[in-house]
């Protein structure tokens, strides 16, 4: 693994707060674990809930190129370790595009990806050992506990998460790699979903990802579009 610094806290505003303040006296890579954000925030400045022991980080990613499909690939490193680590996630792990990791369909964990002048800022909130209360259940979450039966360390598994991000890095430049692996674990690949585009709401199939890291639909009126920028606000005919 690359030469990384690691900090943990119990509270913290945001990891990616507290990432930007340690980044002002720290010149290498740096990685900040939270036990609790009481400030956390998601795609979109969405809410991203923090509850006591799930895995909240953030951590940064060095390259001079700026890439659209970065996410994914984020997405990819994080499903292909947490299916290593943990087989019986195997089955029923998939990606959501463009950032999120499902189980079974129920959100899991959820990926925000910055970039900034020759790196990545990464912000990752893994549902492993917190409870699933009234806020998370209706936004439809599950937590790695509860599917495996026992707890997981969350600093081992922050560590193998990023270790996992550096040593794929040289995929990078040859995004039909990851591309390929998040067709085949595509959340809702072959099913209706409803599609939130910049306000449009509409109803598509969902037929896979580009290289470019845009989802690839087929309206109700047999229309192929790609789409760069959106969200998936749920899936109508899944199984």
């Amino acid at each position: 693994m690359k030469q990384r610094k690691f900090f943990y806290y119990d509270k913290l505003d945001s990891t990616m707060q507290a990432y930007i303040r340690l980044k002002e006296d720290h010149t290498g890579l740096l990685c900040v674990r939270a036990g609790t954000q009481k400030d956390g925030k998601g795609r979109d400045e969405n809410i991203w809930l923090s509850p006591k022991d799930g895995l909240w980080f953030t951590f940064d990613v060095k390259t001079n190129v700026l890439n659209p499909s970065f996410a994914l690939y984020i997405g990819y490193c994080v499903h292909r370790e947490l299916i290593t680590l943990f087989a019986p996630l195997e089955e029923k792990l998939t990606i959501k595009w463009p950032n999120d990791i499902i189980y079974d369909g129920k959100k899991v964990c959820g990926i925000l990806c910055k970039s900034r002048a020759g790196h990545y800022v990464v912000g990752i909130g893994l549902n492993t050992n917190n409870n699933i209360d009234e806020k998370l259940g209706k936004f439809g979450a599950i937590n790695i506990k509860n599917i495996l039966g026992f707890d997981v360390s969350n600093e081992k598994l922050c560590r193998n998460i990023v270790a996992a991000v550096d040593r794929y890095d040289r995929l990078l430049s040859h995004p039909i790699s990851y591309i390929t692996y998040c067709n085949e674990n595509l959340f809702g690949k072959n099913h209706i979903a409803r599609i939130d585009q910049y306000g449009d709401i509409y109803d598509a199939e969902i037929l896979g990802i580009d290289l470019n890291g845009a989802l690839i639909v087929r309206k109700e009126s047999g229309e192929t579009i790609n789409i760069h920028s959106g969200s998936i606000l749920e899936i109508k005919a899944f199984s």
